[in-house]
């Protein structure tokens, strides 16, 4: 399943098993997206023992992301040229101690640094675990691969927020990140067992940052991903409170919606590997995008019926989760000299589009009204296909090209 023939330093990946190894880092995915979630299902606890507001403990939430959107690509500068693998398990074994700092918190102050920290090691493992996937197929697989690798953030939200909620419950919030500490570690130990590539990783610099800017194509597909998170978080930062206004969904079937949702996720992820495959990159996140878009604007006109919206909701869940991995994909294949940087500044681009969605929404649920979510959602997909019409543009230029001295080996 490995293409190590003529590819450089192709000794020093020793990987037996690659399909074993993709799913060693997704769950590593897992593990950084169930540890940064996992102080939402446990707010109500955590705000308690602190004795500070909820909105305090959300706004430790924004303090992760928007470390973790500083950190991704300059981490990938500061790294050097150390292989993807050592990164990888340094970032996992920093969340562990993340979490464990966070079981252990004394104060409101010290819990925050613990999700800095958390922040920092988060930065070191989802865009080098989705780099180090795509470098374990050929080419014309690293669509299933990426999805494969990404589909740990989806059973994130389906399993491990319920299990940690679920632990937080019936053990104290303090033993389910105690919980994830251990989890980090043993997920640790699995990719160091199985992935076995311990090539150097192509040099990035300050200046990279530059050839990324002046990488139109790359550059216009970032700020896509920054529009596609923003249209997603649009609807589910508020979506709980959405659905019961707009559908009339009664608070104990939210669980029943949040598992649909989540599950309909997982599905999309692992379908648009195939899909992406077949059809090619641009094809398709046109397909994904539009049919997105065309949710969005279904919801705006369907009855208020509880049914009805726990089905959009797993539909709009489904739909979103089809635009990550070939869009990890295209940038690869856009830039293969920066995969690690732009991998790094997509996923920092993601966690801004999370900010910009969350705070949109809110900003539209108090001055409009409920039913405008979708609306507010729609308006982020029709710019987010913008920047993807850009970046096509740019693309088919030659607009995209690299300097020789970018260029892989």
């Amino acid at each position: 399943m490995t293409l190590r023939a003529g590819r450089p330093n192709a000794a020093l990946d020793t990987t037996r098993h690659p399909t074993l190894a993709l799913w060693s880092l997704s769950l590593a995915y897992f593990a950084m997206g169930t540890s940064a979630i996992a102080l939402v299902g446990l707010i109500h606890d955590i705000a308690a023992a602190y004795a500070v507001s909820k909105p305090a403990i959300a706004a430790v939430v924004t303090l992760f992301a928007l470390t973790f959107a500083v950190l991704a690509p300059l981490l990938q500068v500061a790294a050097g040229r150390l292989p993807r693998r050592t990164l990888l398990l340094a970032g996992l074994l920093t969340m562990a101690v993340a979490s464990l700092w966070t079981a252990l918190a004394t104060s409101y102050a010290s819990l925050a640094a613990a999700r800095v920290l958390l922040a920092l090691g988060s930065a070191a493992v989802g865009p080098v675990a989705s780099s180090l996937g795509a470098g374990l197929v050929p080419p014309e697989r690293q669509g299933r691969a990426l999805a494969i690798v990404f589909s740990g953030m989806t059973f994130a939200t389906v399993l491990g927020l319920p299990l940690a909620t679920w632990a937080g419950a019936l053990l104290g919030w303090r033993w389910a990140f105690a919980g994830l500490a251990v989890a980090s570690v043993l997920i640790a130990l699995l990719v160091a067992v199985v992935v076995g590539d311990r090539r150097p990783a192509p040099a990035v610099s300050l200046a990279s940052f530059g050839q990324v800017l002046r990488h139109r194509a790359a550059a216009w597909a970032i700020a896509m991903a920054m529009c596609q998170m923003a249209a997603i978080f649009s609807l589910y930062a508020l979506v709980a409170p959405f659905l019961e206004q707009r559908f009339g969904v009664e608070p104990r079937l939210l669980p029943l919606a949040f598992l649909l949702a989540g599950t309909f996720s997982v599905l999309g992820n692992l379908a648009v590997g195939r899909l992406g495959d077949r059809l090619g990159t641009s094809r398709t996140l046109a397909l994904s995008t539009g049919s997105l878009l065309a949710a969005f604007l279904i919801v705006l006109l369907l009855p208020a019926h509880p049914a009805v919206g726990m089905a959009a909701f797993a539909v709009w869940s489904m739909l979103g989760m089809t635009f990550y991995a070939p869009q990890q994909k295209r940038l690869i294949e856009l830039a293969p000299a920066l995969r690690n940087l732009l991998l790094a500044m997509n996923a920092s681009a993601l966690y801004v589009g999370m900010s910009m969605g969350a705070a949109a929404a809110a900003q539209a649920w108090l001055h409009v009204g409920a039913w405008s979510l979708p609306a507010v959602a729609a308006t982020f997909v029709v710019a987010g296909m913008l920047a993807f019409r850009a970046s096509r543009r740019a693309e088919r230029a030659g607009a995209g090209g690299l300097p020789a001295e970018a260029r892989p080996l």
